[in-house]
């Protein structure tokens, strides 16, 4: 479910997928910064950081005032369905990246999974390369890492 717009105060959750939260990337990450800004938007992107960040402070949760949040990621107006902090709000749901409960109510990710093939292909092809490059060293690590551990 996305809400049409959110309201001014959100109660903001950890979402906790053990999956994801051992294989994703932290949303300060360079991973997050290369790939997922191209899919999700800088402004997304910021507000998953400034998330993170307050998750980091507050892990059972917390109040986002929605109009101050907005404010300080520099994107203005949050109470108009069209202002640009309830389109990022609704994009984080859109992508996966959280999942709202209803309009006050928001699950965010700790680490976002690394994208999809899908998502991959609609890369710049610079970054389309870049994620090729990215991905199969990670593969080399991690089989690197198991024959350390046979």
């Amino acid at each position: 479910m996305i809400p049409d717009s959110f309201t001014d105060q959100i109660h903001v959750n950890a979402w906790t997928d053990p999956v994801i939260d051992e294989l994703g990337h932290d949303p300060r990450s360079q991973y997050v910064e290369w790939f997922w800004l191209a899919v999700l938007g800088p402004s997304t992107v910021w507000l998953l950081r400034r998330l993170g960040d307050a998750l980091d402070h507050a892990p059972d949760g917390f109040t986002l005032d929605v109009h101050e949040c907005a404010a300080a990621l520099g994107i203005g107006g949050a109470s108009s369905r069209r202002s640009a902090m309830q389109r990022t709000l609704r994009r984080t749901v859109q992508f996966g990246v959280a999942r709202a409960h209803n309009d006050h109510v928001l699950d965010v990710r700790r680490r976002l999974p690394p994208l999809n093939r899908a998502q991959v292909l609609r890369l710049p092809s610079s970054l389309l390369v870049a994620h090729d490059d990215w991905t199969r060293a990670e593969l080399q690590r991690h089989e690197a890492a198991r024959a350390t551990v046979s």
